[in-house]
């Protein structure tokens, strides 16, 4: 594998992304704690994209496999103890977030929490997190591979 001159610079990019990221989200520590480092690396990308575009960024981006079609929109799976009440989805929607009900995946064997997928505004990430029926949120902006041995014929 040819890496080139600038090679070990562009493999170090995501590390420095996630580190500004969690500086960023610094105030808000108790309850970023929930976040993903995937999640907030890709939430701080956007951000610094929006802010300041860059083909490079851009470039890896895609590369991370997120959606960059709409750079305000995060897609990430919310993890809840159970599934969300109707006062609960009015909250999540009173601050933008579009929850897709249809998605839910309930809390079964040795997985202790149930999910749902949903597109998020960038700017509602530390305001999400603190929300208490909310356990983990992590981002659905990714390549899911199957987590088993797969044999075709």
């Amino acid at each position: 594998m040819k890496i080139g001159l600038f090679g070990p610079l562009f493999l170090l990019l995501p590390l420095a992304v996630t580190v500004t990221a969690m500086l960023s989200c610094a105030e808000n520590k108790v309850n970023m704690d929930k976040v993903s480092g995937m999640l907030l690396q890709q939430v701080e990308l956007r951000r610094q994209q929006i802010a300041e575009p860059d083909d490079e960024r851009l470039k890896l981006m895609k590369e991370l496999k997120m959606y960059v079609q709409d750079l305000k929109t995060q897609r990430i799976f919310i993890y809840v103890k159970e599934y969300l009440t109707a006062e609960q989805q009015e909250d999540l929607a009173s601050i933008g977030i579009n929850i897709h009900m249809d998605s839910w995946i309930p809390p079964i064997g040795n997985h202790p929490y149930g999910f749902l997928i949903a597109d998020m505004p960038v700017e509602q990430l530390e305001i999400l997190a603190a929300r208490d029926y909310i356990v983990r949120l992590d981002t659905a902006e990714r390549e899911i591979v199957p987590q088993c041995q797969i044999e075709y014929k």
